[in-house]
């Protein structure tokens, strides 16, 4: 195998559960000293915007924790691999091996399940024979996987669990692992969609990337020799895949922006256009739907685009993903972000993680400054807000919770011109609602209203008032400087959100 003679340099977007882009710099030519003499030069991998070197293939401490477990995770995916020149990603891989045994994350189950996907799809999208020693350890790494299955955690882990085992039993055509691997994953599609198409843990970001994982599977399926699957059980996922697909084109402009409710930023999950192109090429089509079981609704007039959450908390034995944002929205002028989710930076355990959890971090009424529900630890929920849509017609909806110990409720009116929210509380009750707006929003605050860029028009019934800063996530680790909207109300607010133009 040829010496790699000019500074690899592997770009990840940060995407917890898809492939990360690779852009190397083969413009560039050969550094100085390299090539001539057969010397590696250092390797950088840039995961979450962050970036690592490592002097060289050779050199790559795959247990790298300075940057947090989650860097960790992504540096062990090898979701980098696709597109790469075949000698190079051969070295990488040499490079894990050789130190396989001291591996700490990168042996947990699910960074085991993706990278066994992305070793397989490196090799047929190359076409390269995968050498013994690389064959072996695969192997060793599936068996060990269906030994660390994770039913403790149940949701997105174990269902990637379920692809990875259907997904690798195909390609090494293990007839019996074929079948158990499929009453998983079969199991697990029922338990884990709902009617709508939703994904149960309620993130845009996640839906994405488990399609995406699925539409890899199903590829699969068609491509691999001797897959054991029933035509029955073909049938299921086939049916699952374009629920999935009605849901999204239903939650998604057709810009493919979408609402960033619970754990969901920019920069993760593949675009949703491609996604939508990618699964129609392998013969799937979204099954129209309308969003309801997930609580979720998006209504879009000539100018303006609104996200309402009147869902749930998520799955109750998993809500690790889930914000106390109950009865937020978030809305776009004429395919723009401008009233905006804050969006989530990272999973550590730190005063942001609780922030961008918590329902002062999101466009809704928050009491005493408590959270509607317990969140807490980083995945943790505690005492959980219950929600419930008393009535619902087109562009009106009313729903409520009971997060604070007696009903709050909302309504939500839109035409077409104009977006009207009334918030009651019980009487003598004091509360306060935000709005977050985009960075790159401008904000003109006058007595009685607000006006953003030039073209919308807020203004409030009662209460007080005042412009404050906050940090809008728009990526892993990435923040920007933006502004949120306070009024304090007591008993019942009017909010009325007027295009202008």
């Amino acid at each position: 195998m040829r010496q790699i003679g000019y500074q690899l340099f592997y770009r990840a977007t940060g995407r917890l559960a898809e492939r990360g882009e690779v852009a190397r710099p083969q413009e560039q030519g050969k550094q100085k000293g390299a090539g001539e003499d057969g010397a590696a030069l250092p390797v950088t991998f840039s995961f979450l915007n962050q970036e690592v070197t490592f002097d060289s293939p050779t050199a790559i401490d795959w247990n790298y924790a300075a940057n947090g477990k989650l860097w960790t995770y992504n540096l062990n995916y090898f979701e980098f691999l696709q597109g790469m020149n075949p000698d190079d990603g051969l070295a990488l891989l040499r490079s894990w091996l050789a130190g396989a045994a001291s591996h700490k994350d990168g042996w947990e189950p699910y960074p085991t399940s993706l990278r066994l996907v992305s070793w397989i799809r490196f090799f047929v999208e190359t076409g390269l024979s995968m050498p013994v020693d690389v064959a072996d350890a695969l192997e060793a790494q599936y068996r060990t996987l269906w030994r660390k299955i994770e039913f403790h955690l149940g949701g997105n882990h174990l269902l990637e669990n379920a692809i990875a085992l259907s997904y690798t039993a195909a390609f090494l055509n293990d007839q019996d692992g074929q079948l158990k691997a499929w009453e998983l994953l079969a199991s697990e599609l029922e338990e884990q969609y709902l009617p709508d198409g939703a994904h149960f843990e309620l993130s845009g970001m996640y839906h994405l990337v488990l399609l995406d994982r699925l539409l890899t599977l199903w590829h699969g399926l068609q491509t691999f020799p001797a897959p054991a699957a029933s035509p029955k059980k073909a049938a299921l996922l086939q049916n699952s895949l374009e629920r999935q697909l009605g849901w999204l084109q239903a939650f998604a402009t057709p810009a493919g922006r979408y609402a960033h409710f619970n754990d969901s930023t920019d920069g993760i999950a593949p675009d949703v256009a491609a996604t939508l192109n990618r699964a129609r090429k392998l013969g799937l089509l979204p099954i129209a739907t309308k969003l309801k079981e997930s609580g979720y609704r998006r209504w879009a007039t000539d100018h303006l685009d609104v996200w309402i959450d009147a869902a749930a908390i998520g799955p109750a034995y998993i809500p690790g993903h889930a914000h106390a944002d109950n009865l937020t929205f978030v809305l776009d002028l004429n395919e723009v972000p401008c009233i905006v989710d804050p969006a989530i930076s990272t999973y550590e355990k730190n005063a942001r993680r609780a922030w961008e959890r918590s329902s002062e971090a999101h466009n809704t009424v928050t009491i005493g400054g408590q959270n509607s529900s317990d969140v807490w630890g980083g995945f943790r929920v505690g005492k959980r807000a219950q929600t419930t849509i008393f009535e619902e017609k087109p562009y009106l909806l009313s729903a409520g919770h009971n997060g604070y110990g007696f009903p709050v409720r909302r309504t939500w009116q839109l035409t077409d011109q104009q977006l009207t929210i009334s918030d009651a509380l019980p009487k003598g009750k004091e509360g306060i609602a935000r709005l977050h707006f985009d960075h790159r929003c401008y904000l003109n605050l006058k007595n009685d209203h607000l006006v953003v860029n030039d073209q919308l028009r807020i203004s409030w019934s009662a209460g007080t008032t005042r412009l404050l800063p906050y940090e809008q996530a728009t990526g892993w680790n990435h923040l920007e400087p933006a502004q949120l909207l306070e009024v304090t109300f007591t008993d019942l607010l009017k909010t009325e959100i007027t295009y202008l133009c």
